[in-house]
């Protein structure tokens, strides 16, 4: 029996790695592109918000890590979060904006917003 959950625990911690991984690996390509600069100084700035080195979110980028701590994985879940929610917002904002300078609903940036609102959306049901 002890087997098996010893298998169970190390499968849950491989998973959350993984899930680990493709958030943080998310949130610094979101923060390098947001704010034009290279992958590394992309990565402190977000391990300053996230009170970490740069160095672990560089290891969990390159799943160099076995094991990530809770309060890391709960903070890279919170700061995805934010990163969709705020997303969320500029697009519907400029999809206001377009309506409201007479964009007709069917052009294609309108319909690629919109579908880019839901599809966040979706992700942030799947990520509670």
């Amino acid at each position: 029996m002890s087997i098996r959950n010893g298998e169970s625990n190390q499968m849950n911690a491989m998973t959350d790695v993984e899930a680990v991984h493709r958030l943080a690996r998310t949130l610094e390509d979101a923060e390098a592109k947001r704010l034009g600069v290279r992958l590394n100084e992309a990565r402190n700035s977000l391990a300053r918000r996230l009170r970490t080195s740069p160095g672990t979110l560089e290891n969990i980028r390159r799943l160099r890590t076995k094991v990530v701590p809770s309060w890391l994985m709960n903070r890279i879940r919170a700061e995805f979060v934010s990163v969709l929610q705020t997303e969320i917002l500029r697009l519907e904002h400029e999809i206001n904006t377009a309506q409201q300078i007479g964009m007709d609903h069917r052009d294609d940036d309108l319909q690629a917003a919109q579908a880019q609102i839901v599809a966040a959306k979706e992700i942030l049901r799947t990520a509670r």
